[in-house]
């Protein structure tokens, strides 16, 4: 059997902790220790540093993604709050997702780099034909993000 790429659903909340109050109380759901993580080069569209409040649940794959709405523009702007933003998946080819996507006519609506014109960290599109936007996560990311859900700390903060 191979694994399955679809691991989690990102939704974006105007208060974080409210979030994790409410899924906890309501879905039973427990989550990670919330994180300030930065994308040094955000890319939605203008290229810019971002520090994302977010959190995991410990529950899952899938798994809830709680992020914190931020400002008027963006990706991660308060009109993306009370929807699910989009479905993540892990991507071992990011490069080649990235060319795939382009040949199907889906374009990129963020895009999370270390630096000017390297391959991304993780890419959100832009909604496809049937209305859904995707996550795709460098698989090169796995480990943290599961040393986080078990250890309640993001690695490196």
């Amino acid at each position: 059997m191979t694994e399955q790429p679809y691991f989690h659903i990102g939704v974006v909340v105007p208060d974080l902790e409210k979030a994790i109050d409410y899924y906890s109380r309501v879905h039973g759901l427990s989550f990670t220790k919330p994180a300030h993580v930065t994308n040094p080069r955000l890319e939605d569209p203008l290229p810019h540093e971002q520090v994302v409040h977010v959190a995991f649940s410990k529950q899952g794959p899938p798994y809830y993604e709680l992020i914190e709405s931020d400002g008027d523009q963006g990706i991660f702007s308060t009109a993306k709050e009370g929807q699910i933003l989009y479905l993540g998946v892990w991507e071992p080819d990011m490069a080649g997702r990235i060319e795939a996507l382009q040949a199907e006519g889906i374009g990129i609506e963020a895009a999370s780099r270390s630096a000017e014109g390297a391959t991304p960290d993780w890419i959100i599109t832009e909604p496809d034909a049937l209305g859904v936007r995707f996550e795709y996560v460098d698989l090169a990311e796995k480990q943290a993000i599961e040393t986080w859900i078990e250890t309640d700390e993001f690695p490196g903060l």
